[in-house]
């Protein structure tokens, strides 16, 4: 699938950059390896901003930069969210009269954050580019609508941007439009920022964080490996978010369902579905928002929910590993409340693209059993929302070997703009058109193109994501999209319907999440018979989503990719 325009030849690019990443280049005249760092650049950078014991910290990073929050207010609301038949519940005047619980198709619960200050600068997260580090020089990427990512500059050891780029380039590079002294990166997050000055203004941030929430204990250790279940109470008209700390139950929040404030109620999305794809529910489907309350176990310190008086118990954990849980492809989603996962920017996006809610990807979680591998997504708007007209696409990537010179770079590839710094060496995939589920799918980047998929003998090595380049050329290397059915492999396209029968998804009954579960030997075999994924395996792992925006009357894509989860083993 090429859904993008390539304006310009590369020709015509090379006066910007050189398309060889792993070699030096030069920009406008500036080599940029003119100075080769003695010293890890990052750790340079983070050795400016030392406290009064002499560490590195964040906390001096953002004071010296003028980026302060004094804190005005600080609140933490629980907040429960039901999915019900619009049968089934009535409301009027910001409650519910009367509702039947039994018919409850979905429960969920989050924490939102409201955070009021007042700060010297404001710091504004730069999603059209990247910082990457290559040949010990921090080189500053930018997204560009023509020519995906492109080194556009550096970020030099006084944290000055560097850019020696033309300003004409600057309508390709929405980066370029920002005042290169406005232009800070941060080595502790390692994200791009926007300075400006605030005039201390009142700052009002929200956030929202999902299951599995970060709990505290009187002595502010976080407590680790904690069991939530979220229960309803139909006797009480309550429902009830409890943690499982060690041997303890302890009751977090709760909602009284007929007496809490309706935040909001949304109207739930309903594609057509075919094999493969399952969602609860029948007929119109309603979301509704609820405020909840904190149980009088907990208290607020800070940024932190604290549990009071509680046993003292252990607080070991290793960060890394993911807890397994069984997983059942229902569309339910309470069994992905104890997973672990990654967290993305609510609106984040390249400016380029349109603010697509659909693709505003906001979690995206990992697990596995023996047999499967297990993925969850959830974003702001419904998964596979597309219009009469539209298309919908959603992508696992894969590094199988932490090489990103195996595979295609979803960042770099002529045809894609996700920023996920990998080798996409396979994936697992599943597509939307017109409002209807069409298909599950794998891909496999590497070596060799139908032949190799259709025999089983895959063998990493550097590939393409489009079978033709912008001359319209034929590659010998390119991601080839295959279904497996009934012991058979067949190679599939854009537009063709039919699943992949060890590939099975469900929509929540909002749409809003997704579930996947995928046979581990749908991957295939290498050269030497060996599967390419399997138990032991470790791999880097993240989602994209693309979709046409039909639905919201526009012509332009939304897109947007989750944080890579680097170094998940299956278990």
């Amino acid at each position: 699938m090429n859904i993008r325009k390539i304006y310009l030849s590369f020709i015509n690019f090379i006066f910007i950059c050189s398309y060889s990443f792993g070699q030096n280049y030069s920009v406008s005249g500036v080599n940029f390896d003119e100075h080769i760092y003695q010293k890890n650049p990052i750790e340079v950078l983070k050795s400016k901003y030392l406290n009064n014991q002499g560490i590195p910290t964040h906390e001096i990073f953002l004071k010296n930069n003028g980026i302060v929050k004094n804190i005005i207010s600080n609140e933490i609301i629980p907040i429960f969210k039901i999915t019900i038949d619009k049968k089934q519940i009535s409301y009027s005047n910001n409650k519910i009269n009367e509702i039947k619980l039994a018919e409850i198709l979905n429960v969920d619960f989050y924490i939102q954050r409201i955070k009021k200050y007042k700060s010297q600068n404001s710091a504004e997260n730069i999603w059209d580019g990247r910082v990457y580090l290559e040949n010990n020089n921090l080189i500053v990427g930018g997204y560009s609508s023509k020519y995906n990512e492109r080194p556009v500059g550096k970020i030099d050891l006084e944290n000055n941007f560097i850019r020696p780029i033309e300003q004409q380039f600057a309508e390709q590079f929405p980066i370029l439009n920002i005042p290169p002294d406005e232009i800070l990166f941060d080595p502790f997050s390692f994200k791009l920022l926007q300075i400006t000055q605030n005039s201390n203004d009142i700052v009002e941030e929200k956030t929202d964080e999902y299951l599995p929430i970060q709990i505290s204990n009187e002595i502010g250790n976080h407590l680790q490996n904690m069991q939530f279940d979220i229960l309803i109470d139909e006797k009480g008209m309550t429902l009830i978010l409890n943690a499982k700390v060690s041997d303890q139950v302890i009751k977090i929040s709760e909602c009284k369902i007929l007496e809490s404030d309706i935040i909001d109620v949304i109207n739930s999305y309903r594609p057509e579905l075919i094999k493969g794809c399952i969602q609860p529910g029948n007929g119109e489907i309603e979301t509704f928002i609820l405020e909840g309350k904190f149980s009088n176990r907990i208290s607020l310190v800070n940024d932190d929910i604290v549990i009071q008086e509680i046993k003292t118990i252990s607080t070991e954990y290793e960060n890394l590993e993911v807890i397994k849980s069984d997983i059942e492809i229902d569309g339910k989603f309470n069994d992905w409340h104890n997973v672990k996962g990654t967290s993305d920017f609510k609106g984040d996006r390249i400016s380029y693209l349109y603010p697509n809610p659909d693709t505003d990807l906001l979690e995206f979680k990992v697990t596995n059993d023996d047999k499967y591998l297990y993925l969850y997504s959830r974003v702001v708007g419904a998964h596979g929302r597309t219009g009469d007209k539209g298309r919908y696409y959603w992508y696992a990537y894969i590094d199988v070997d932490s090489n990103p010179n195996t595979g295609y770079s979803p960042t770099r590839d002529d045809n894609c703009y996700f920023g996920i710094p990998i080798g996409d060496d396979c994936e697992a995939q599943f597509e939307f058109i017109g409002n209807k589920f069409v298909k599950t799918f794998f891909g496999f980047s590497g070596v060799g193109a139908e032949k190799e998929v259709l025999e089983g003998k895959l063998e990493l090595g550097p590939s393409f994501y489009s079978a033709t380049d912008r001359n319209g050329n034929k590659r010998d290397k390119y991601k080839i999209e295959y279904v497996n059915r009934d012991g058979k492999r067949y190679i599939t396209h854009d537009y063709t319907e039919g699943t992949s029968e060890d590939i099975i998804i469900a929509l929540s009954a909002d749409a809003s999440e997704v579930e996947m579960k995928v046979e581990l030997k749908g991957f295939l075999k290498d050269v030497n018979g060996n599967p390419i994924l399997s138990k032991g395996s470790i791999i880097d792992i993240a989602v994209g989503v693309e979709a046409s925006s039909d639905y919201y009357n526009s012509d332009d894509w939304g897109a947007d990719s989750s944080p890579v989860l680097y170094g998940y083993k299956i278990k």
